[in-house]
C-alpha cells in the first residue's frame, strides 16, 4: 500500500517565523518587514494581548496588525526571545539600507557618485548600484539581487513548513501572526522551501518505508514522526497507476484569479490559488489540488501580490509544473524585487520573464503579455502583466487587477492584438491603502490622506466598461474578488450587497448583457466554454 498527503492537510510556508509570501523571501525586503511591521506587532501583543484579542473579533479591524493566536502568549514570547540573535543579522541589513537611503544618498546633488561606493555599509558593499534619475539631482539605487541571495543575509535555515489539518473553508488571516505550533494537530518542520523533500511529500505514492525515511530526513522522531505520518492516507490510485490524462479542451474557473485551461493537450494554470477538500461542511462546488492534472505545462503569474502568487499553492504544485511565465522585472528595488529570482529560489527551474506585447509559443497556444496599469499604489513597479492566450481561433485575456486609469492604453493595445473573445477582469474597486502591502518598504510613512488616496484598486464600473467596449469581447467574467472563503488567509475583505465592488461588478455584468454578450461574476468552481 502506498500513501499520499491527505486532501484536508495544508502545508503552510514559513519564513523567519511568519506566513511565507514573496516579499519575505529576498533578504532586503524581509529585513524591512521584520523591523517595520513584525517586531512592532509582536511587541504590541506582548504588551497587551487583550487588545489584540478584542481587535480580531471586530469586523472593521480585519486584516489589521493583530495577532490572532492571542491565547498563546507564552509560546510567542518564548519564540520571540529565542530568535532575537538571528534577527540581529536582519537588523544589520535594515540599518545598512536605512543609512544608504537617509544618510548617504540625500547628500548627493549631481556630483560624481563614485565616492558613495566607499561609504556603503558592509552589508551593501558590492551588492548595490547607485545612480541618478534623469533630473541629475536625485540619487537612487538598485540591488544586485543574485549577490543579495548569495549573502549571509539570505538564510534558508529560517524557512519552514507547518502541517495542519484544514477543518473549514473560512481560513483565518495569517499575515500578522507568528507561525508556531499552536496545538497537537500542527507540526512545524525545518526545511528550505526549495527542498526536493517537499516534492516527495506532494507527489505522494509513498511506501511505508519511504514515509519513514521522509520523517527521518525532516529530523522527526517519536511522537512527532507519528504525527507526520498521520497526515498521510492510503492512496487507492497507486495500485492501478495514474489515470490517463484527459484530452478534451476545457476552461475551468478555480477560484479568485485562478483559471485552468487545457487546449489540444497543452495545460495552463493562471495565478494559482487552490482550496482543500476532505473535511465536513466544505463547499461542494470547487476545484481542489486533486482536480489538477499530473502535468501543468505552463504556469502564468500576473503580478507579485500574495493572492496571485501564493507560496502555499506554488510549492504544493511545483513538481507538476513545466515552465513558469512571469512579467519581466527590471527595477530590483525594495518595492519591486525580481519575480524570476524569487521563483527560482522557491525551486522552479524553468522561469521565463516576458516583456510588454512579447509573444511566446506555448504548445498549442500563443501567449502575449499585455501592459498592466494601476493597483500598485503609484509605485514604480514593473513586475505586472495581463496574459492574452490565443487558443486557435479564440482569445482569452486574464487582466487580473489591471486598472483602466489610462483608457487610451487599451485602445492602443486593441490596435495591436485585435478584438478579444473572452475577458477576465478583477473589480475590487475599493482596495486597501497602499501601505497595507508596501508600508514596511517606504523610506518614511505616508500621511493618512496620501495613503488613502493611493489605494490598491482594481477597475470600477466606468473603467471596466471602457475595457469591454474597446476590446469587444462576447464574454466577460468578473473574478479576483476574494469571494471564496479560503482567500481569507491572505485577504481581508468583507462584502455585502452595498459594497462598491459588488455594485460596480453588477453594473458591468448588466452592461455586457444589455449589449447581447455573456457576463457573470464568478464564485467557486465553474466550467466555462473555451
Amino acid at each position: 500500500m502506498r500513501h499520499s498527503l491527505r486532501q484536508d492537510v495544508a502545508v503552510e510556508p514559513v519564513i523567519a517565523g511568519w506566513y511565507g509570501w514573496s516579499y519575505l523571501l529576498p533578504p532586503q525586503t524581509l529585513a524591512r518587514f521584520v523591523h517595520n511591521r513584525f517586531t512592532r506587532i509582536v511587541e504590541s501583543y506582548l504588551d497587551d494581548p487583550q487588545v489584540h484579542a478584542a481587535a480580531v473579533r471586530q469586523r472593521r479591524m480585519h486584516g489589521g496588525p493583530w495577532i490572532h493566536a492571542h491565547e498563546h502568549r507564552e509560546a510567542i514570547e518564548t519564540w520571540y526571545r529565542d530568535t532575537a540573535p538571528r534577527r540581529a543579522r536582519l537588523e544589520e541589513l535594515f540599518e545598512a539600507i536605512r543609512r544608504l537611503e537617509e544618510d548617504i544618498l540625500p547628500g548627493r546633488n549631481g556630483e560624481c557618485l563614485d565616492p558613495v561606493y566607499q561609504e556603503l555599509p558592509r552589508a551593501l558593499a558590492g551588492r548595490v548600484e547607485v545612480f541618478y534619475g534623469r533630473d541629475n539631482r536625485t540619487a537612487d539605487y538598485r540591488f544586485i539581487e543574485p549577490l543579495m541571495y548569495a549573502s549571509e543575509y539570505y538564510d534558508t535555515s529560517w524557512q519552514q513548513v507547518r502541517f495542519r489539518p484544514v477543518t473549514e473553508d473560512a481560513r483565518e488571516f495569517a499575515l500578522t501572526t507568528p507561525m508556531l505550533e499552536y496545538g497537537p494537530e500542527q507540526l512545524l518542520v525545518d526545511v528550505p522551501l526549495d527542498s526536493p523533500l517537499l516534492d516527495r511529500v506532494f507527489r505522494g505514492g509513498l511506501t511505508g518505508a519511504e514515509l519513514d525515511d521522509l520523517a527521518v530526513s525532516f529530523g522527526l522522531e517519536g511522537e512527532r514522526a507519528a504525527r507526520f505520518a498521520s497526515y498521510f492516507e492510503p492512496d487507492p490510485r497507486s495500485a492501478a497507476g495514474p489515470p490517463p490524462p484527459p484530452d478534451h479542451d476545457v476552461l475551468e474557473y478555480v477560484g479568485h484569479a485562478c483559471v485552468f485551461a487545457r487546449h489540444r493537450g497543452t495545460t495552463f494554470l493562471v495565478d494559482p490559488v487552490l482550496s482543500y477538500a476532505g473535511y465536513p461542511g466544505g463547499a461542494e462546488n470547487r476545484f481542489t489540488f486533486a482536480d489538477l492534472p499530473e502535468r501543468i505545462d505552463h504556469l502564468l503569474i500576473t503580478h507579485n501580490h500574495q493572492d496571485h502568487m501564493l507560496f502555499e499553492t506554488l510549492i504544493r504544485i511545483r513538481h507538476r509544473v513545466g515552465r513558469v511565465l512571469v512579467p519581466r522585472s527590471t527595477n530590483a528595488s525594495l518595492v519591486d524585487p525580481g519575480l524570476g529570482g524569487i521563483l527560482r529560489r522557491l525551486g522552479f527551474t524553468d522561469v521565463v520573464e516576458v516583456d510588454d506585447l512579447e509573444t511566446l509559443s506555448c504548445g498549442s497556444a500563443e501567449v502575449v503579455a499585455l501592459p498592466f496599469l494601476g493597483e500598485h499604489g503609484d509605485l514604480r513597479i514593473r513586475s505586472k502583466t495581463g496574459w492574452l492566450l490565443r487558443f486557435g481561433e479564440r482569445s482569452v485575456l486574464f487582466a487580473a487587477d489591471s486598472t483602466n486609469i489610462s483608457p487610451a492604453m487599451y485602445a492602443r493595445v486593441a490596435e495591436v492584438v485585435g478584438p478579444v473573445d473572452t475577458v477576465f477582469i478583477g473589480m475590487e474597486s475599493t482596495g486597501a491603502a497602499a501601505s497595507w502591502i508596501y508600508g514596511p518598504l517606504y523610506g518614511e510613512p505616508l500621511d493618512r490622506r496620501t495613503d488613502q488616496s493611493r489605494r490598491l484598486n482594481g477597475s470600477d464600473f466606468p473603467q471596466a466598461r471602457r475595457i469591454v467596449d474597446v476590446l469587444e469581447p462576447d464574454t466577460v467574467y468578473v473574478y479576483a474578488m476574494g469571494l471564496e472563503p479560503w482567500m481569507g488567509i491572505v485577504m481581508a475583505i468583507d462584502y455585502d450587497e452595498s459594497h462598491p465592488a459588488i455594485v460596480d461588478s453588477d453594473l458591468l455584468v448588466r452592461h455586457v448583457q444589455d449589449k447581447g454578450g455573456t457576463a457573470e461574476r464568478l464564485h467557486l468552481r465553474r466550467t466555462l466554454p473555451l
